[in-house]
This record gives C-alpha cells, sequence and structure tokens, in this order.
C-alpha cells in the first residue's frame, strides 16, 4: 500500500485493506491495541464480546470522497462489581463518540461554514469531495465550536451566523427551501 496515503491514517490504527475506486477511496482499519479500559471502572480487558462496523467520512485524497470502516470491538469488563458487562473501545484521537466524521474533516468542515455561511459553504464543500447539507455546517459551527471553557456560551440559534441575531431571516430562508 502507498505509503503516502497511509501517512494520515492515525498510527493507533492498522489497515489491512484499502478499497480504491474511481468514484471514493475506502480505508479498512482495526485497533492495534489488544486491550481496552473500562469507562466505568477503568479495568483493562482482553476479553472480545463482539465487532461492529463503524463508517467515517474523512478528508479527501486527489479530489475524492474517502471512507474509513472501522472494526470496532466491544469488550466485556473483567470487573464482576462493575456496573456495565459491556462496553465499547474508545478510538480517541480518531473520532468522537457517536461521530459519523473524523475530527479532521469537522474542524476543516467547520471552517467553510465561519468563513462562507451554510450554503456558500455546502456548495464549496461538494466540489471539494466532502459533500454535506448546509443545516449540517450550521450544527457544526454551533456544537463543535473550540472555544475556552472561560468564554460565555454559544448562541442556541443560528441567527448569529446570518448577523445580529436575525431570526425573521432564518425562518423565511427555511421556507423558501421548502
Amino acid at each position: 500500500m502507498s505509503s503516502r496515503l497511509l501517512s494520515f491514517v492515525p498510527c493507533s490504527l492498522q489497515v489491512p485493506r484499502l478499497l480504491p475506486s474511481p468514484d471514493q477511496v475506502i480505508i479498512e482499519v482495526r485497533p492495534r491495541p489488544t486491550t481496552a479500559q473500562c469507562p466505568t471502572c477503568g479495568m483493562a480487558s482482553r476479553k472480545v464480546h463482539s465487532v461492529y462496523r463503524r463508517v467515517l467520512a474523512d478528508l479527501p485524497r486527489q479530489g475524492r470522497p474517502v471512507s474509513i470502516r472501522v472494526a470496532a470491538r466491544r469488550f466485556r469488563c473483567p470487573n464482576r462489581i462493575c456496573s456495565r458487562q459491556t462496553f465499547a473501545e474508545r478510538l480517541s484521537g480518531v473520532m468522537e463518540l457517536s461521530s459519523r466524521r473524523t475530527g479532521r474533516l469537522s474542524d476543516l468542515q467547520r471552517h467553510l461554514v465561519l468563513a462562507l455561511g451554510g450554503e456558500a459553504g455546502s456548495r464549496l464543500a461538494r466540489r471539494l469531495a466532502m459533500p454535506t447539507s448546509p443545516d449540517t455546517l450550521l450544527r457544526l459551527a454551533l456544537t463543535r465550536s473550540r472555544r475556552p471553557d472561560s468564554s460565555p456560551p454559544m448562541p442556541r440559534s443560528s441567527g448569529w451566523m446570518i448577523g445580529h441575531g436575525d431570526e425573521d431571516a432564518i425562518t423565511a430562508d427555511r421556507k423558501r427551501k421548502r
């Protein structure tokens, strides 16, 4: 496999297969560590309960979308008094809990929406082989903003993206789309 292509795959993941096609690139990965820690009690476990697939969108490669198929594992907690019997391994540094895209793709899409807004950001993202909806981009800007804990909370409405909290403009824009 091309070391240049795989150089951006985090070192905590092993790449057994690479499936390039004219439309997209699929990278199948599995975690390298053989153990995982229970998030409740902290005990390490080697007992694999099951394996399940997760699919993550990643940054495009040579104008083609990249999907990462992760063979994530569920482990049995060895601590008999722990409230969790099984737990899913955490793939920190690769993805956040229940995310469908890598952190680096989220960051890039968030920068697009902050620079261009929802509609224009979505059009540019599609041209850059990172397709997403305008609403998803706005949600990324609102919920995944990297801000210090001491700063005031982000507004709950997306009106701040347009201007001075003009909620009527957002509502009118959504009605036009329907």
